[in-house]
């Protein structure tokens, strides 16, 4: 990753079950069905919202560009149609961020979202192990952290299911929702992101 590094993602990105696109418009029922539920924000940073402001955030996160220090993208996590589903139509079930931290020190950062319908079935997994792919390989990054509060024991084993050991952990680092709250810091580097699929693979 060099000072002029870009990456833009145009194309679906995507996996055994899963293709991960940039969020539409479109999107803002499968997008409101988990970010407007009290269970699913209790550990994000920010309130719950109606669907208005869901499709005001929505609207705010259509980059698909990561060029500079604090660029995002996000990325939904799509679905595709089968069998059992009456509706015929892919569902937006999540979605993943991707923060470029730092182009100096090639440093990103990786967060996510899934609705609780569809925990337990390997999908974050799966979206995270292609995001991280995404970070390496065509970002160049060098290390990639997830930060997140410790309660959250659903993304803790996901950064331990991704190879991501835990760095720091944070005691009352910050007033979150109005009581101070924990951090926890996973992180993993290219070399040994590189060696696990080698052993996967």
């Amino acid at each position: 990753m060099s000072s002029e590094a870009v990456l833009r993602v145009v194309e679906p990105l995507r996996t055994e079950r899963l293709v991960l696109r940039t969020l539409t418009p479109d999107d803002l029922d499968d997008v409101f069905a988990y970010a407007g539920r009290d269970d699913v924000i209790r550990y994000l940073p920010w309130p719950k919202r109606n669907r208005d402001e869901v499709a005001e955030h929505l609207a705010r996160r259509l980059n698909t560009t990561l060029a500079a220090d604090g660029d995002v993208i996000v990325l939904g996590i799509e679905l595709p149609p089968s069998a059992d589903d009456p509706s015929g139509r892919p569902r937006i079930i999540g979605d993943m961020t991707l923060v470029l931290s730092s182009v100096e020190h090639r440093q990103a950062t990786i967060g996510w979202v899934l609705n609780p319908a569809y925990e337990s079935k390997g999908y974050a997994t799966e979206a995270a192990s292609r995001v991280l792919t995404l970070a390496f390989d065509d970002l160049g990054s060098h290390r990639v952290v997830a930060e997140l509060d410790p309660r959250n024991t659903a993304s803790a084993a996901l950064c331990a299911r991704l190879g991501m050991r835990l760095e720091a952990h944070f005691v009352h680092s910050e007033i979150f929702k109005g009581e101070w709250g924990d951090l926890a810091v996973y992180a993993i580097l290219d070399v040994e992101w590189n060696a696990r699929n080698a052993l996967d693979g």
